[in-house]
């Protein structure tokens, strides 16, 4: 197989694994098994904040890849529920700092251990040795795939 089919298939395979990964039947698997029913947009929202901590508004959208208003209506909704702390910026007043409340943490727990069982299971048969070096191969994908064609380019225009 030539670089550039091998290249078409890899594209082909990470578009793949995304549209699983990330579509209504996982989405529903790891809701149906952690009992957290919350939409994807918030889920990726209590995510970041596990992640980051607490945060502006603005802040989110980057953190997330959701846009503004989905971001707001979203944060709404979760703080009606529980599940985040809104406050004023101490340092800017028309700010808004979002942050999981201790209900937003639990729910957000139970969702990740139900997703690490899903992930357990799927990859039952996979050797230590295996997924080490497909989690290193994947982590390099990640880096080289966020760096983006500009790199190439430059490197092509340098030559």
């Amino acid at each position: 197989m030539s670089r550039v089919e091998d290249l078409r298939k890899l594209d082909q395979a990470l578009t793949r694994i995304n549209r699983i990964s990330t579509g209504r039947v996982a989405a529903r698997t790891r809701s149906d098994r952690s009992g957290v029913q919350l939409s994807r947009p918030a889920i990726s929202i209590l995510g970041a904040l596990h992640s980051s901590g607490p945060v502006r508004l603005t802040s989110l959208a980057s953190l997330t890849g959701l846009e503004a208003p989905l971001i707001s209506r979203e944060v709404k909704e979760l703080g009606d529920g529980g599940y985040v702390l809104r406050s004023s910026d101490p340092t800017d007043g028309r700010a808004g700092i979002v942050e999981l409340s201790p209900f937003g943490i639990e729910t957000w727990n139970r969702y990740r251990r139900a997703a690490d069982d899903i992930n357990a299971e799927t990859f039952a048969d996979w050797s230590s040795e295996d997924l080490r070096s497909l989690r290193v191969l994947l982590e390099r994908v990640a880096r080289d795939v966020a760096k983006g064609p500009v790199r190439l380019e430059r490197e092509s225009r340098a030559s």
